[in-house]
């Protein structure tokens, strides 16, 4: 099941993993089920906490990435309307 997940989502995956028996099958060398892309070479990002706490610990990754998002697209808004390309962009749009 993982190799067919991360075939279809692995660049835009995130795992939160509590350490434990998941830890041995999904990471052990030489076999890995976690794939990546050939046209990238990126998979999914993959973190392991230390205790049973990965729900917390997968919820405060995506917070974080739920936030430098947010930030970027506030930043770019900034951006086009310091710029003057906000009301071009307007005008091209009606």
């Amino acid at each position: 099941y993982f190799k067919m997940i991360t075939q279809l989502f692995g660049e835009r995956m995130i795992i939160a993993n509590a350490t434990g028996c998941s830890t041995i099958w999904g990471g052990s060398f030489p076999s890995n089920p976690y794939t990546i892309s050939k046209k990238s070479g990126r998979g999914p990002a993959w973190a392991n906490s230390l205790f049973e706490d990965n729900a917390e610990y997968g919820f405060g990754m995506f917070s974080s990435m739920k936030h430098r998002r947010e930030r970027l697209a506030a930043n770019v808004r900034d951006m086009v309307r310091e710029v003057g390309l906000y009301s071009n962009l307007c005008d091209l749009s009606e």
